[in-house]
């Protein structure tokens, strides 16, 4: 009877796949090889690591709570009459607005951080200084000096009434001790651990907004590699953002759109109420167009992919990338290969510090099937971080989105868009500086590297869908 049992529930599994979660052919062929292969023991690997069925109802019924919730802020309106764009600027605002719902918003100044050092400083002066609200949602919170110092920081803020949210994924935090976020919690903060899912959606977001005028991004979380005080991935070579003006406003409600989520039920009515009696800033607007566009568990459009590839499709001249890992799916690959065979010069930039044993097999793999179209790769001397991508010399994209399919296509992600102004140009400079610390990776080594690395290919490349 228990093999009957087992049966049924093998072929069900197996069918979900194909006809249920409706993933994408490659990793659905994936998950069907592993269990063909592997009946019972693929079966519950599927089920832990694999399923999206309740992840996906979690989704809706999240999407019908959040129905209910109060709007935070509006965008600034009628900006596209405040500057004279591109085409291709045009053409990548609009498909944000009208495919992802990104609303075209814009800041009043900004400041690049190419560092964890400079980056710290400038947000624990600001959190320092913060009066009515101080919002931090981070992959990774470290349980070390770093990790530590904002915790202290933020107890003191809410001890002195400013309202303090703080969120981190679940998962990436297991070695956080919980101990760590007390005394917060007993000055009156609130701190959640969202989305317990241990291969998709997960938290990957890099938010912090104070008192509704400061906003950052970026692809910096909260610990002491990023500061360079880590013996592993060093020097560690980041990009953060800050920013002012209208656009924070936007920060702060894509935000609470993931407090409302992840927040217990009994803190519901508190939250709702918070959110009532917030009074915001009055909304100006300036020339310095930008948009957010933010992707996972809330958003079946794959947004993050589907920015990227509206970005590549515009290019007309050049296309910078900078990202730890590079595992495209198939669409962004392609897209790059034909950018690339169509004289759009490619440059894309890795860490020169292996990131682990399997995935630095499939991005060497991947790096060079756009190298046969004359991309240029650069190897940074140390761990670049960033993820960033420029167009031409008008539009820059910097985020938490990595060039991989699950940053793409499956985690919640957030990257900002900005058009044609001083930042792009900035961004411009600050790569072309980052190659004189890289060695070039040519073609012709990728074509001569050895019997080792191609056996780690063929081993690892199967499971790309899932790194």
């Amino acid at each position: 009877m228990l093999k009957v049992i087992l049966l049924i529930l093998y072929i069900a599994t197996i069918l979900t796949v194909i006809f249920v979660e409706r993933k994408n052919p490659t990793e659905a062929m994936l998950w069907v090889l592993v269990m063909v292969c592997l009946p019972y023991a693929g079966m519950l690997l599927y089920l832990v690591f694999g399923s999206t069925t309740a992840i996906k109802l979690t989704s809706v019924l999240r999407r019908k709570r959040l129905s209910k919730r109060l709007a935070v802020a509006e965008a600034p309106k009628n900006l596209l009459a405040v500057q004279t764009l591109s085409e291709e600027d045009l053409q990548v605002m609009q498909f944000n607005a009208n495919y992802n719902n990104s609303p075209v918003t814009c800041y009043d100044d900004y400041q690049l951080f190419i560092t964890g050092e400079a980056h710290y400083r400038a947000l624990f002066q600001d959190i320092k200084e913060a009066k009515e609200s101080i919002y931090v949602l981070f992959y990774t919170i470290h349980h070390d000096v770093m990790g530590e110092a904002l915790v202290k920081a933020l107890t003191k803020k809410a001890k002195e009434g400013v309202t303090v949210l703080v969120m981190c994924d679940f998962i990436a935090n297991l070695s956080t001790r919980g101990k760590m976020f007390k005394p917060l919690i007993s000055a009156g903060g609130k701190v959640i651990r969202v989305k317990p899912y241990l291969t998709h959606y997960r938290s990957h977001r890099k938010i912090v907004a104070i008192d509704h005028k400061i906003g950052y991004i970026g692809g910096m979380n909260m610990g002491k590699q990023y500061a360079n005080l880590a013996e592993k991935k060093n020097p560690w070579r980041d990009t953060q953002i800050r920013l002012t003006g209208a656009c924070v406003a936007t920060l702060d409600a894509y935000f609470m759109t993931d407090f409302l989520c992840a927040v217990r039920q009994r803190d519901w009515e508190y939250m709702v109420e918070y959110m009532k009696s917030l009074k915001l800033p009055p909304q100006q607007t300036s020339q310095n167009l930008c948009q957010f566009v933010v992707s996972g568990v809330d958003n079946d459009k794959e947004a993050a992919k589907m920015n990227y590839l509206s970005m590549i499709r515009s290019a007309k001249k050049k296309i910078r990338i900078q990202s730890p890992y590079f595992i495209p799916d198939a669409s962004v690959l392609d897209a790059l290969k034909t950018a690339a065979a169509s004289g759009v010069e490619i440059e894309l930039m890795i860490p020169g510090i292996k990131a682990s044993f399997f995935l630095d097999p499939v991005t060497t793999y991947y790096a060079g099937q756009i190298m046969e179209f004359g991309a240029k790769i650069y190897k940074y001397h140390g761990y670049i971080h960033a993820k960033t991508m420029t167009i031409d010399d008008e539009i820059c994209c910097i985020g938490s989105v990595n060039m991989d399919m699950r940053s793409l296509m499956v985690d919640d992600e957030i990257c900002g868009i900005f058009y044609a102004n001083d930042l792009a140009q900035e961004y411009i400079r600050i790569f072309e500086k980052d190659i004189s610390n890289c060695d070039p990776y040519l073609y012709e080594q990728f074509l001569n590297r050895g019997q080792k690395e191609k056996f780690a290919e063929c081993v690892f490349l199967p499971f790309a869908p899932l790194m």
